[in-house]
This record gives C-alpha cells, sequence and structure tokens, in this order.
C-alpha cells in the first residue's frame, strides 16, 4: 500500500529534477533585473481545467448524438470561456519585470528571507512568487506599479545559503489553467549561527570607565536630557512616549558611570567544539547588543572594533557565520 506513494513520489522529483535542469540551461544564471518574455511563460491545464475539457467532450457527444443545437451552443459558449481564460492565464505574466531587492540573514533554523520587486505596465492578478520550499506569496499589481515580495528557504547550518530558482505562477482569471515562469536570481545569504541558550555563562564584563569630562556619559543611573536619535542608537534608549505625542525620535540620556567598550573574542570561549563556541559568541553579542553596550569581535586575526546598533551587530555576527568553513560555504 505504501510503496506506489513512494514510487510515485519518486518519479514525480525525478521528472522535476529534469525540468529544473532544463529551464537552467536554457536561461542560465540571471542575477539582475529580468523582464519575463511570452517565450519563457508555460502553461497546462489545472485538475479543475481537466474536469472542464472532459465535461465539455461529455456535452459535445451528447448534443450531436441527439442532435440538440441548444446544447452545442452552450457547449461553444464555454470552449470559448475557456480559451478566452487560457490566453488571459498566459498574458497575465508575459511582460512582468522582477529585481532582486535584497536579503535578509538569518540564524540557523529560522528561514533566510530573499526580496524582490515586481514591476508591471498593465494590471496583473493574483501572482505566486515561491522559492519551491515554503509556501508562497501572493500579490496583485494595479497597472504602471511595483510591489516589493519575500520568499524564504529554510536553514539548518551557518554559512551561506543561496536562492537558486524562483517560481512565478498564477491561475488567473478561471482556476483552469495554470501558467508559471521560472528565474535563477542565484542569490547569497548569510546563515549565523544559532545562538547558545541564556544560562547565565555571559562574557567578561566591561570595566567601569569615569565619567566623562562633562559629567555626562552613557550610564545607567540618572536621567540627564534627550538628544536627537542618531543610527546606532539602542532601541530601548528611544523615548517612545515623546515621539507617540507627535514629537521627533529622541534618545535619553543618563548620568552614571559608563562602561568601557568590550571585546568579545573566540579564545576565550571555552570548550572544544567550533560549534558550540561559535554558537555561545553569538549568544553574547546579542546580550550585549540588548544591553546597549558597545562591543567588538576579535577572530583569530580578525578584529572588528567596538561599536552598536543593529548594523554593528550583523557585522560581528557575520564573520561567524563562515569562520573557518570550506570555500564553497563561505
Amino acid at each position: 500500500m505504501d510503496a506506489a506513494p513512494s514510487w510515485w513520489a519518486r518519479l514525480r522529483r525525478r521528472g522535476a529534477e529534469r525540468v529544473a535542469a532544463w529551464s537552467r540551461r536554457r536561461h542560465g544564471s540571471e542575477p539582475g533585473e529580468v523582464t519575463i518574455t511570452r517565450r519563457r511563460v508555460y502553461i497546462l491545464p489545472t485538475g479543475l481545467g481537466i474536469t472542464f475539457g472532459a465535461m465539455l467532450f461529455a456535452m459535445l457527444l451528447a448534443g450531436l448524438n441527439y442532435g440538440n443545437n441548444l446544447a452545442l451552443l452552450l457547449t461553444f459558449l464555454l470552449a470559448s470561456a475557456g480559451w478566452v481564460a487560457m490566453h488571459q492565464c498566459h498574458h497575465n505574466l508575459a511582460g512582468l519585470q522582477l529585481a532582486p531587492a535584497g536579503t535578509r540573514p538569518a540564524f540557523a533554523g529560522s528561514p533566510a528571507e530573499f526580496s524582490f520587486r515586481l514591476s508591471t505596465s498593465a494590471a496583473r492578478e493574483e501572482l505566486a512568487v515561491s522559492s519551491g520550499a515554503l509556501s508562497h506569496t501572493t500579490v496583485g499589481l494595479a497597472a504602471q506599479s511595483s510591489a516589493l515580495v519575500t520568499v524564504a528557504l529554510p536553514t539548518a547550518r551557518r554559512g551561506r545559503i543561496r536562492l537558486t530558482r524562483l517560481r512565478i505562477a498564477s491561475s488567473y482569471p478561471l482556476g483552469l489553467f495554470t501558467a508559471w515562469s521560472w528565474v535563477h536570481p542565484d542569490l547569497d545569504c548569510l546563515v549565523y549561527p544559532r545562538p547558545a541558550p541564556r544560562d547565565g555563562d555571559g562574557p567578561p564584563p566591561a570595566a567601569e570607565a569615569g565619567a566623562a569630562h562633562d559629567g555626562r556619559a552613557r550610564g545607567e543611573e540618572d536621567f540627564a536630557s534627550l538628544r536627537a536619535f542618531q543610527d546606532g542608537d539602542p532601541p530601548r534608549r528611544i523615548a517612545w512616549k515623546a515621539w507617540a505625542r507627535g514629537g521627533e525620535l529622541v534618545v535619553k540620556q543618563y548620568i552614571g558611570a559608563a562602561r568601557a567598550p568590550v571585546m568579545l573574542e573566540l579564545a576565550a570561549v571555552p570548550g572544544r567544539d567550533l560549534e558550540a563556541r561559535l554558537a555561545r559568541l553569538a549568544r553574547w553579542i546579542i546580550d550585549a547588543e540588548e544591553r546597549g553596550d558597545r562591543y567588538g569581535v576579535r577572530l583569530g586575526a580578525l578584529e572588528i572594533p567596538p561599536g552598536a546598533g543593529l548594523p554593528h551587530r550583523n557585522r560581528c555576527l557575520a564573520p561567524l557565520a563562515v569562520w573557518e568553513l570550506p570555500g564553497d560555504a563561505a
């Protein structure tokens, strides 16, 4: 009972792999903007479309057998509607433009996201964009407009993950046919090590530094004043209530002891297993960012100077993703 489904699944998988290889040989790598021409749009009837065609054939035989002109007229009208739906489904993809719009790195075990911008000169309906791995994203476009869509790939380990193929499909307007096209963007996305759980084993504490010469520093004791928001300021320092009242983004400043920047080193992480040590170092980086510390990272000869903010956190995590991996993975 179980042999037939597994045999059918293997056959479908092999067929899909051959079709994917043929499509890649035909179109090649397409890292930039791609325009989907009519020649690269493929179309086949859906299950509903096959049922619809069988019904029309039965109606045609019945009408001819009984000489019923009304039955024949209805058959031809429905066949004409199906014919128009087939052309409209194919036209819904032809002329569509797609361009990469960036990637969003992920931690191992979480999906990595790839963003694309769809542009069109004519209205498009029910466009399904997928990477073939996770659920697809459906979007509609008005004439002379564009939209940002995101697809995801599952991740299992740190390194780089590549999106080699993107599928754009549509069954508009009646669901009788499915038109689709393949795009091969060949985009890479970083996958950071999965952070170790919080268990109290934190990094070496930062030393306490004296206050600044004007008595004001980024300490944690007494509120001093507000200043304009700057890139890299931790979100927990933002005065959200002031912003909610219609003001600009401002950041709270405190008077007190300021902690000196801390350097997080892989050599200081205990243990022998490299993956476990990288996971622990990733946890230290995340915790330091959440506390609002200024921190840097040292991996062997590589050193990232202290800083703060989400861009700095990503700069520190990036070398962890590819540290001591083979050339293809790094």
